[in-house]
């Protein structure tokens, strides 16, 4: 049973929340660690590919044409559609029923304030595991990116 809730990226997102952004060419891995081992479980389990299934990273420009559900089941967030003629399409990577592992994301790194108007700067892009993260989180990183700044994805495919 697929989560209710999806992601149609097939029109820009209008949100850009300030917890998301980018530096040119610049990547960052925002891990959250074990506070007992200092370590991040979720990366490690995500850097696992299991026997039988490969990994592929694609960049596409907005939008995205691409439809993500959540299994309620497991937590994890698979492609249900893909748009015709839409950047996902055009890659000619992505097939249905592969599993998103990453997303890039745009964090803003400072905000200035000039008479009343909040100016964001310092963008830096971050790598965001998708493992255990609310739906919500995922296509907010994905709708944090300005249009001429690619989303970064990394789908894992497996053999059935």
């Amino acid at each position: 049973m697929l989560h209710s809730a999806h992601l149609r990226l097939t029109q820009p997102v209008r949100s850009r929340p300030c917890l998301f952004a980018a530096r040119h060419n610049r990547v960052a891995f925002v891990p959250r660690a074990n506070q007992q081992t200092g370590t991040d479980q979720r990366q490690t389990k995500a850097d696992e590919v299991p026997i039988g299934c490969s990994r592929y990273t694609v960049s596409l420009k907005k939008p995205l044409g691409l439809v993500l559900e959540q299994k309620s089941s497991n937590g994890n967030i698979y492609v249900v559609d893909i748009k015709p003629e839409s950047s996902a399409e055009k890659s000619g990577q992505i097939s249905i029923g592969d599993q998103l592992i990453a997303t890039s994301g745009v964090v803003y790194t400072k905000e200035l304030d000039y008479a009343g108007a909040t100016v964001k700067g310092g963008q830096e892009i971050v790598r965001l595991l998708v493992l255990g993260e609310e739906f919500k989180t995922v296509s907010a990183a994905i709708g944090s990116h300005p249009g001429h700044i690619p989303v970064t994805l990394e789908f894992q495919r497996c053999e059935k």
